[in-house]
């Protein structure tokens, strides 16, 4: 059956009447019953992504606790046996890194340190170096190595950049 047109200002039968509303109502009750099976559907679509992202999460949590335990395995078994323990310190531009044979640090087998200073002053090392049988290397500003810029006065607790590089350098050390 289909919508008979009433043209305007015409008397239209009850018969034409009852049918066009007829029509009507089941042309609504079609969409409402589509509308509720794709909400249905809708619905379970999200339910099993719920789903799924529930049993995601539980996965990427145990994920995330065998990784960490991993790490901390790795940290106090493999770094024990090649004796990396490590010591690191940042304050604005001075630093140091210290590797240690022994998980409670008293043993030192390196030092890596450094810093900047602007005005050719005398550079004190935030950790005193075990001897002076280290490597110093000094850069200018634009991070230019500086050739043989290892000073004469150097001690295990500091030393004086030579003035003829400059008053703002970029210092590190490593050694013992």
């Amino acid at each position: 059956m289909a919508l008979t047109e009433i043209e305007y200002g015409s008397l239209a039968s009850s018969e034409v009447m009852n049918n066009n509303f007829e029509y009507l109502d089941n042309k609504i009750s079609d969409v409402s019953e589509s509308l509720t099976s794709t909400a249905a559907t809708i619905n379970s679509n999200i339910a099993t992504i719920n789903s799924s992202m529930a049993a995601m999460g539980e996965e990427l949590n145990q994920a995330i606790e065998d990784l960490d335990s991993d790490l901390t395995e790795a940290s106090e078994t493999s770094f024990s046996e090649n004796g990396l323990y490590i010591t690191t310190y940042t304050n604005g531009t001075s630093w140091y890194r210290e590797y240690f044979s022994d998980k409670e640090k008293t043993t030192r087998v390196w030092i890596e340190q450094g810093g900047q200073t602007w005005q050719n002053n005398y550079v004190s090392y935030i950790k005193t170096m075990s001897n002076t049988n280290y490597n110093i290397k000094v850069q200018d500003i634009n991070n230019t190595y500086i050739e043989g810029a290892k000073p004469a006065n150097f001690s295990t607790t500091g030393f004086t950049p030579n003035f003829r590089y400059g008053s703002n350098l970029r210092w590190a050390v490593a050694g013992v």
